[in-house]
């Protein structure tokens, strides 16, 4: 019996991952940051990010993210960042941290190329009792298991004042997660890769249209793709719809003012999914603040 609850726990923690490992944002056009280490100081103030994702709501055990994360030009040329995350589903968690250094290039006085590079350290920990077993006193269910891993993502990020285009990928070092409860729950870290682009079109004064793609591959053979709008008016109102395939339509919602953004979006889900979750929330809150080093 204690085998068949410990790969029920594997097929919720990928289901999880979304078949992915790294859980999807929805308003990642916020802050590039949060999937390309190279989109790091390329403003020259200092942003201050916070998400807060709920997954599909309703089901029992299912994940919610957390990211805090900050960014800014450190020297001429270099950026530097930081980024504390924190995911959990059911009993699994696990929760890190992310240094990154980003070196820009200026091919022309409007057109930038950034190549970055991310140090990663976060722990696996499965808390067994939270586990609803038959047998409450099987030593296997006892305790808890943890997990220390390092890893490291890179990044390229061509950028002006209204397109960008970026490539990175997360998990280099394709690490095997191995908590020890009878060698069955285990999951390699394998790569992703990410390419993503988008154009600010300026209708007029008051409007601006923002479309973007974001294209994932995953080394085991998955393929995912997000299409973006998002419409912003006055610098000031921001209305947003997304597709990603095989996933959900997201609407969002997004106001500013001065240095204050707060977003949130609804993920209605359009998977397998459908029937038993109410669909994902994502709340995105940025404070701009000003660059002490400068």
């Amino acid at each position: 019996m204690k085998k068949y609850i410990i790969i029920f726990l594997v097929l919720l923690f990928r289901a999880a991952l979304h078949g992915q490992q790294i859980p999807p944002l929805s308003q990642y056009m916020y802050n590039h940051y949060s999937i390309n280490p190279a989109a790091t100081g390329i403003s020259d103030d200092l942003p201050l990010s916070f998400t807060y994702r709920k997954m599909w709501a309703g089901i029992s055990g299912a994940p919610s993210i957390q990211y805090l994360s900050g960014n800014m030009n450190v020297a001429q040329a270099m950026g530097a960042g930081i980024n504390i995350f924190n995911y959990q589903a059911g009993p699994l968690r696990k929760t890190g941290v992310e240094l990154t250094y980003s070196y820009h290039l200026e091919i022309n006085p409007e057109l930038k190329l950034a190549f970055g590079l991310s140090g990663l350290l976060y722990q696996f920990h499965l808390k067994k009792s939270e586990l609803t077993v038959e047998d409450p006193d099987d030593p296997i269910f006892i305790g808890e298991e943890k997990m220390i891993i390092p890893d490291a993502s890179f990044g390229t990020y061509l950028y002006a004042e209204n397109y960008f285009v970026g490539l990175s990928v997360p998990q280099l070092f394709n690490r095997n997660i191995d908590l020890k409860s009878d060698n069955i729950l285990q999951e390699k870290q394998v790569r992703h890769y990410y390419l993503f682009g988008g154009y600010n079109f300026e209708i007029n004064q008051d409007l601006v249209l923002k479309p973007s793609l974001l294209l994932k591959f995953i080394e085991v053979g998955l393929f995912q793709v997000d299409v973006n709008t998002q419409v912003q008016y006055k610098n000031a109102f921001i209305f947003g719809l997304s597709y990603r395939s095989s996933d959900a339509v997201v609407f969002q919602l997004g106001f500013k003012y001065e240095e204050l953004l707060v977003g949130y979006s609804y993920d209605l889900s359009i998977s397998g999914l459908n029937a038993s979750t109410f669909g994902s929330h994502e709340i995105y809150v940025r404070y701009i603040l000003p660059n002490f080093l400068q």
